[in-house]
């Protein structure tokens, strides 16, 4: 059996016992964030990744999401959602239907849209070992363990304060990968881009759920 060495040791104590609200992980969490929220509307490009070693399931989609303020387009897997920061619409141009229900932040996935800002409310954090790169390394974790179907998120940041991924880590033993593969600003995006419009699509299907 190998033995962990003393600096590894006083490393595991430091980081266990400041994992809590590290104010070095917090310090660069808020420069990520603010980095993000300075921009007025961005588009990104991703890889999301699905692996669950147990059942031995590793798939991979991409897709690419457009963001201004609460407002969000998301293109992913045959899908077009749009959030116009009142109502979420959910288009499959594949079945013409087009689904929309009210939209709550509370209820909303892990995504690109929010994980800038998750950090600050419900949540602890620590910095941990930099990866091969040299980027920084933070794990959040639920203050409330088992309210959320996820234990742990991995943050990966750059040192310029750029989020290259992050991955959710499910009690289920399913593992999401987020992988950035680009992020553009986009500040010429509209209202009107975030937004379902019926007229345009005469013969869709609706479903109202608000």
């Amino acid at each position: 059996m190998k033995k962990l060495s003393l600096g590894l040791i006083a490393f595991i104590v430091i980081f266990n016992s400041s994992a809590q609200f590290d104010p070095e992980a917090e310090l660069i969490l808020e420069s990520m964030s603010k980095k993000y929220k300075s921009k007025s509307a961005f588009m990104s490009t991703f890889q999301q990744n699905l692996i669950n070693e147990v059942s031995t399931i590793d798939e991979s989609i991409s897709g690419t999401v457009y963001v201004k303020g609460a407002k969000y387009k998301l293109e992913i897997a045959g899908q077009i959602i749009f959030n116009d920061g009142q109502d979420l619409w959910s288009y499959s141009e594949e079945i013409m239907e087009v689904t929309v229900s009210k939209y709550d932040e509370e209820e909303q996935d892990i995504s690109l849209t929010n994980i800038w800002d998750l950090y600050r409310e419900g949540y602890k954090y620590g910095l941990n070992i930099p990866d091969a790169q040299g980027n920084w390394v933070i794990d959040l974790e639920p203050i409330e363990r088992g309210v959320e179907a996820f234990y742990k998120i991995r943050m990966v940041i750059s040192n310029e304060y750029d989020l290259k991924s992050f991955r959710i880590f499910e009690e289920s033993g399913n593992q999401y990968n987020y992988t950035i593969t680009k992020l553009i600003d986009q500040s010429d995006l509209t209202d009107d881009f975030f937004t379902f419009d019926l007229t345009k699509y005469p013969v869709v299907e609706l479903i109202d759920f608000r």
